[in-house]
């Protein structure tokens, strides 16, 4: 299948079914009810939208055992912890079995096989984290897999990562706010799965390639810069470091602009922002040093001026 028609066929299959499955869910009770706290939107409104995102990239995509495997684990997981919530730890076991299970088809054993497995994992629950506030999960996403795109070792991770873009640009249709759907965690989960397996088969490229490795990187930072400081913040304030709270970049974004819409539209610059350096840097070492110490200082900026660290 043409690499553009892996894309137009999974847009057509998410922006086709999502609407079924959201119907599902209000049938079965898979909704996620506001709280006024960590659940701020406005109205009941169903999951299931991951399951329609993960049909779209099965379908439009060659078989590949391994990674298909892979993200149905993670889509089940996400599912079952949508539905009546998975153990923290059970859940956190079967994300280092994913994690394990890529690191291996990716890179084979290797002594780093550890450190790659905890890479993945925290890129997992990093995009995890960011699905907190409509649109802006899959925006942030749809530009990091466009960017990857240009940094993978083969044409089927290409085509994996582009029906991910379809599938996610038929769901934002949807979950643009004020939202009618949400991806639920069975969504975000398969989206840090295919990034993952975007950096780690840029990864696959060696030493020979480290442009694009560090590229790779900077196209999915934003997931990075999130979980670290939301972790910090925790630490700080002497709060569970792994505990919720209303205190990512998108968050602080919203409290400056009280709008939903323009906190997306917020989100969807800075990711381009961030997209622009990656992509610069993706064919010289020494620009993509350079850049990725500009962006490094960009976001210690930001940070600053959201006060990311502070409740």
């Amino acid at each position: 299948m043409n690499l553009l028609a892996n894309l137009f066929v999974s847009f057509i299959i998410s922006v086709s079914t999502i609407p079924i499955f959201g119907k599902m869910a209000y049938k079965y009770g898979i909704v996620d009810k506001p709280d006024g706290t960590l659940k701020p939107h406005e109205r009941v409104t169903p999951y299931l939208g991951g399951i329609a995102i993960f049909l779209a990239v099965i379908i439009s995509t060659p078989f590949e055992l391994i990674s298909k495997l892979a993200l149905t684990i993670l889509v089940i997981t996400g599912l079952v912890d949508d539905i009546r919530n998975v153990d923290p730890k059970l859940r956190l076991i079967i994300e280092f079995i994913v994690s394990f299970l890529l690191v291996f088809k990716y890179l084979g054993f290797t002594w780093l096989m550890p450190c790659y497995a905890v890479l993945v994992v925290a890129l997992i629950n990093a995009v995890n984290m960011m699905d907190g506030m409509d649109g802006v999960c899959s925006s942030v996403s749809i530009i990091s897999a466009i960017g990857l795109f240009f940094v993978v070792s083969s044409r089927y991770d290409k085509a994996l990562l582009l029906s991910l873009v379809g599938a996610l640009v038929g769901y934002l249709i949807y979950n643009f706010p004020p939202a009618r759907i949400f991806m639920g965690d069975s969504g975000s989960y398969l989206i840090g799965g295919i990034l993952s397996i975007g950096v780690l088969s840029s990864l696959r490229h060696g030493i020979s390639e480290i442009p694009s490795i560090i590229s790779s990187f900077v196209f999915v930072s934003i997931f990075f810069f999130d979980l670290v400081s939301g972790v910090l913040r925790r630490i700080l304030n002497k709060k569970p470091p792994f505990s919720g709270d209303r205190g990512h970049v998108y968050d602080k974004v919203f409290e400056r602009l009280n709008n939903k819409r323009k906190t997306l539209y917020t989100m969807i610059v800075i990711q381009s922002f961030v997209f622009v350096f990656g992509y610069v840097g993706k064919n010289n070492v020494a620009l993509s040093l350079t850049v990725s110490l500009g962006l490094f200082i960009c976001y210690m900026i930001l940070g600053k001026v959201l006060k990311i660290l502070k409740y």
